[in-house]
This record gives C-alpha cells, sequence and structure tokens, in this order.
C-alpha cells in the first residue's frame, strides 16, 4: 500500500511505502543499538526526568533514581552530553547532582545549536503534539545526525493478558498516544525525517511474558527506531 503525504516544509508531496519497512532484528537491552551513536560527537537527551507524579514528587522519585537509567548511562558513555526535560523541579535538583541539564519545551525549543545523536528515550508516546516534536527535532539535527527514540509496543503480548483479565491494557498515566513501527514510520517521513532503522526490543522476562515474540516479534515490549534528516 502506497500513502501520499505531505510534508508542511516541502511543497512537494513523498511516496510513504509502508509495507517495506524493514525490522533489523531484536535486542534485549536498547543500550546496545544506542550506544554507538553516543560514544563521540555532541548528544542531545530528552525526557530525562522520571518523576511519576501520579504516584509521587519529583523530589523523591529523584532521590532514589537519579536522572532516569538511560540519561545517566549516555552521561558516562559521552560528557558532551545535555539533558533536557519540561520538569523544573527535576531539572534543578539534576543540575545540583553535577549533570549538564536545561529547562525546555521539547516541541518548542529553540537551543541554537544542532547535535550529532538525539535521543528521546520513552517520551514521544507522552506528548500532546508528536508530529511537531518530530520537526523541530529534525531542525537540531545534523546533517549527518541520527534521532534515537525508543517507545512502547501496544501490541505487547502481556497487553492481551492485561486485557482479558481487566477488560483493559495497561496505560501509564502520564501517555496521550502509541505508535508502532508501521505508524511512527509514517510520522517521521510527514516531519522531515527519514527511517534509517527499526530493532524490537524484548527484555529477558520470564518465558510466558517471551514465548508470543519469540514467534511473531511484532508482539515485543517495545522498540527503537534510528531517523535522519530527510
Amino acid at each position: 500500500m502506497l500513502l501520499a503525504t505531505h510534508h508542511r516544509y516541502s511543497q512537494e508531496s513523498q511516496e510513504i511505502s509502508l509495507h517495506k519497512l524493514t525490522i533489523e532484528g531484536s535486542v534485549t537491552d536498547r543500550m546496545d543499538v544506542i550506544r554507538p551513536f553516543i560514544l563521540t560527537g555532541s548528544v542531545l537527551d530528552m525526557g530525562i526526568v522520571d518523576s511519576r507524579r501520579g504516584k509521587r514528587d519529583t523530589g523523591s522519585q529523584l532521590e532514589t533514581k537519579t536522572a532516569t537509567s538511560l540519561f545517566k548511562q549516555i552521561c558516562d558513555q559521552n560528557s558532551d552530553t545535555l539533558g533536557v526535560d519540561i520538569d523544573a523541579e527535576g531539572i534543578e535538583i539534576l543540575n545540583k547532582q553535577g549533570f549538564n541539564t536545561r529547562h525546555e519545551d521539547v516541541v518548542s525549543m529553540k537551543l541554537g545549536k544542532t547535535f550529532d545523536t538525539i535521543v528521546a528515550g520513552e517520551l514521544i508516546e507522552h506528548l500532546p503534539n508528536p508530529g511537531t516534536f518530530l520537526e523541530n527535532m529534525s531542525q537540531h539535527l545534523n546533517p549527518d545526525g541520527t534521532l534515537v527514540i525508543t517507545t512502547p509496543n501496544p501490541f505487547y503480548s502481556k497487553q492481551t493478558w492485561k486485557i482479558w483479565r481487566h477488560s483493559q491494557p495497561s496505560v501509564h498515566e502520564e501517555h496521550t498516544c502509541w505508535f508502532d513501527p508501521i505508524t511512527l514510520t509514517t510520522l517521521c517521513q510527514m516531519s522531515g525525517l527519514k527511517v534509517d532503522k527499526v530493532y524490537w526490543v524484548q527484555k529477558k522476562n520470564g518465558l510466558l511474558k517471551t514465548l508470543p515474540a519469540r514467534f511473531r516479534s511484532y508482539f515485543s515490549h517495545s522498540f527503537i527506531l534510528l531517523a535522519k534528516r530527510a
């Protein structure tokens, strides 16, 4: 199926071939895919405060979790890393802990510089306008830079069990949307980005939780999408 779309920055429509999307494979740890991109060059990591304000205040959360584990891992690998988040309280705490962070809205921010790698770990599903966010990311990428997006998979096999048991899937209290590799690829291409690679992420959980994904990868826990400027 070919879907013609129109990019707001271009007068020309482009064709998106959805049925030709190639999944590279499956990994158990998202850092296996992310690490090669953050070892050198400038890095921007977004959504670095895991506050879960619906359950606890930001200060209490960061006392135990510091920065999100992903942000800390990236900073440990590359000192030229800037972290941004819309949570002002969390950013103040992380700055006091020695992290290089800024209080910014990832959808509308204008940082005045571009980056070799931009990481959006479990972020896009929190946003009210993900298409505008992706357009902004294309403006913050270096010409040969890479945008790394990780996000939950709505078809994760465990969700089926939750629907049978609770009549609905399990949804994070701050999530606004869900993507699968096909829909996120479409949105990227509408937003001035071209998708390079996609990987499934399936953690090493119990056999019953991972068994469906062993037969059909589309039941995996989450996925990683790598994109570049179109």
